[in-house]
């Protein structure tokens, strides 16, 4: 009987696994697309994210907003565009 049903814990840590999952994807694509004000520093947020994935995502997550490049709204840009 023990194998048909799973240990109360594995559902667990699927559901946490899917959770940081999100996290880590979300971290990837915001730091792929932003700006940031130094050189190199969109590498080292990406090196952390890839390398140290748990220590990085959420370092990036908490401290990411602080070095990005902040973009100004202008709305007759699109006007002049055509």
């Amino acid at each position: 009987m023990d194998l048909v049903t799973p240990p109360s814990g594995l559902i667990f840590w699927q559901l946490s696994g899917l959770v940081y999952f999100g996290f880590w994807t979300y971290a990837l694509f915001d730091c792929v697309k932003n700006e940031f004000r130094g050189l190199n520093q969109k590498l080292i947020w990406l090196m952390l994210i890839l390398f140290a994935p748990i220590i990085g995502t959420f370092l990036y997550l908490s401290m990411s907003k602080k070095t990005k490049e902040k973009r100004m709204f202008n709305p007759d840009f699109d006007k002049n565009k055509n």
